[in-house]
C-alpha cells in the first residue's frame, strides 16, 4: 500500500505519486512569531510529522522546509506594545517555537529560513509580477491583481471565505475580484518592519513569501503543500496565483489540510485570544497524551479541546503505553506469543495510509493493549521480548509516541 489522502484542491483521494532520482518535496506553511503556539498549531504540525515519519518508514527521502513569519503587522503592534523591536520579538517567540516543537516530539525541518531574510527574493517576484502588467499602485500599496479564474485554483466559495485569514494592512475586501488581489508592496516606516525597495520604503506582501522560500529550496511546483484550513483562501489561493503567472503551474502537485482545534466550538486563533498554549497542554498532560488527544480525530475534521476530554486521553493513553512496555519489560516471562507484536509497525502504518487516517493506526494500538489486558498473561517469553521490543521501537518511531521508558 502506498499513502493515501484527499487532495485539497481537487477534492479526490489518490495515492501519493512518489518521484524517482530525488527527495519528495514538502512546504509546510510555519507560524507567525508573535506569540506562543496553541494546541491547534501543535496538531497541524503533529500530522505533518506523522506524514514524513510514515514516509520514512516506506524509505521515501524527503526535503521539507517550513517558513517562519518573523516580520508582519501583528509582530510589529505586539512588539511595540511590549517595548521591543519586533526582530527581538520575532527571535524570543521562535526559540519558544522550536522549544515547543521539540517537546512535542516534531521531527526538526530541512530549512526553515525566515521571512526577513528572503525581501530581495520577495522583491525580484514582485518585479517578475510587475512585468506581466497586472500590477497597480493604490495609494501607498501595489497591488497584483489576477485575471479572470482559469478553474485550476481553489474555488471562491463561502466556506473559504468563512475562515480566511486576511492579510493585515491589505485593502482586500471579503468577496469578488477584491478577494483575490494580492499585495506586493506596501509603504511603510519604522518601528514597522521596512525595507529600501524599487517602490520607496516598506515591506513586501505575505503571499510573496511563501513562493519565494519554494522556489529557492524545493523548485516549484512542490510535491505536498499545506497547513490549516484557514490557510486555504486568500494565502494558498494566492501562492497558485502566483506562480501560476509566473512558471504556468500551481504551487504544488498535492494539498494537505488540517481541521481546526476548536474550543467551545470556537476556531482558536491567537488573535482573538481564544486558546489553549501548547506549552501549557504539554505541561499539564506530557508530550505522549497530547500527542494522543490531537491525533485521535481524522486529520481534517473539526477536534474540540476539552480538559475532561484531554485528561480521558491522557488516562487512556497511559494505560495502552504500560500495557505495551508490560509486554516486553526486561526479564518477565510469561507466555502469549510475540505474533501480537509482528507485523504490528506494518499494521499501524497500512491504516495511516488509507486515507491518511493516523486515527486508526492508533487504535490499532489501542486494540493491541485491550488484548494484552485481557489475557491471562501480560508478558511475552523472555526469549522473545528482544524481538518484541524491536517491534515496538519503529512503532515509536513511526508515530512519535514514546512507549518503552
Amino acid at each position: 500500500m502506498t499513502l493515501a489522502f484527499r487532495d485539497s484542491l481537487g477534492g479526490d483521494v489518490r495515492p501519493l505519486e512518489i518521484p524517482r532520482g530525488r527527495p519528495l518535496t514538502l512546504y509546510i506553511c510555519g507560524p507567525t512569531v508573535y506569540d506562543a503556539a496553541h494546541v491547534g498549531h501543535g496538531r497541524t504540525y503533529l500530522y505533518f510529522d506523522i506524514l514524513r515519519r510514515v514516509l520514512y518508514d516506506r524509505g521515501v527521502r524527503t526535503r521539507v522546509v517550513r517558513n517562519l513569519t518573523d516580520y508582519e503587522d501583528k509582530v510589529s503592534w505586539r512588539a511595540e506594545a511590549l517595548g521591543v523591536s519586533w526582530r527581538v520579538l520575532a527571535r524570543r517567540e521562535e526559540r519558544r517555537f522550536h522549544a515547543d516543537m521539540a517537546s512535542l516530539g516534531v521531527l526538526p525541518v530541512d530549512v526553515e529560513p525566515r521571512a526577513s531574510e528572503f525581501v530581495p527574493r520577495m522583491i525580484e517576484v514582485g518585479r517578475r509580477l510587475e512585468r506581466t502588467g497586472r500590477v497597480e499602485r493604490r495609494g501607498d500599496s501595489w497591488i497584483y491583481c489576477p485575471p479572470a479564474p482559469s478553474g485550476r485554483n481553489f474555488p471562491e466559495g463561502d466556506d473559504f471565505r468563512a475562515h480566511m485569514v486576511p492579510e493585515p494592512g491589505t485593502p482586500v475586501a471579503g468577496a469578488g475580484d477584491a478577494a483575490r488581489e494580492i499585495l506586493v508592496w506596501r509603504q511603510q516606516e519604522s518601528p514597522m518592519a521596512t525595507w529600501s525597495g524599487p517602490w520607496g520604503r516598506g515591506a513586501p506582501g505575505w503571499h510573496l513569501e511563501c513562493y519565494a522560500m519554494a522556489e529557492r529550496y524545493l523548485g516549484i511546483p512542490v510535491d505536498v503543500h499545506g497547513g490549516g484550513m484557514d490557510l486555504i483562501f486568500p494565502h494558498h489561493y494566492a501562492e497558485n496565483e502566483i506562480a501560476l503567472a509566473l512558471d504556468g503551474t500551481l504551487f504544488s502537485r498535492r494539498f494537505l489540510h488540517m481541521g481546526f482545534v476548536t474550543q467551545l466550538r470556537r476556531k482558536m486563533s491567537k488573535s482573538r485570544g481564544n486558546l489553549v498554549r501548547l506549552r501549557t497542554a504539554l505541561e499539564e498532560f506530557g508530550p505522549g497524551a497530547v500527542r494522543w488527544y490531537l491525533l485521535s480525530t481524522a486529520y481534517n475534521r473539526r477536534l474540540e479541546w476539552a480538559p475532561p476530554e484531554a485528561r480521558r486521553a491522557s488516562d487512556e493513553w497511559e494505560e495502552v503505553r504500560s500495557r505495551l512496555a508490560e509486554l516486553v519489560a526486561p526479564g518477565a516471562g510469561g507466555n502469549l506469543s510475540v505474533k501480537l507484536l509482528t507485523g504490528l509497525a506494518d499494521r499501524v502504518r497500512d491504516r495511516i495510509e488509507d486515507g491518511f487516517a493516523v486515527e486508526s493506526g492508533l487504535h490499532e494500538l489501542r486494540e493491541l493493549a485491550a488484548t494484552a489486558g485481557a489475557a491471562g498473561s501480560s508478558h511475552l517469553p523472555r526469549g522473545e521480548a528482544v524481538q518484541g521490543r524491536r517491534s515496538l521501537r519503529r512503532v515509536e518511531q513511526l508515530l512519535g509516541l514514546r512507549i518503552l521508558k
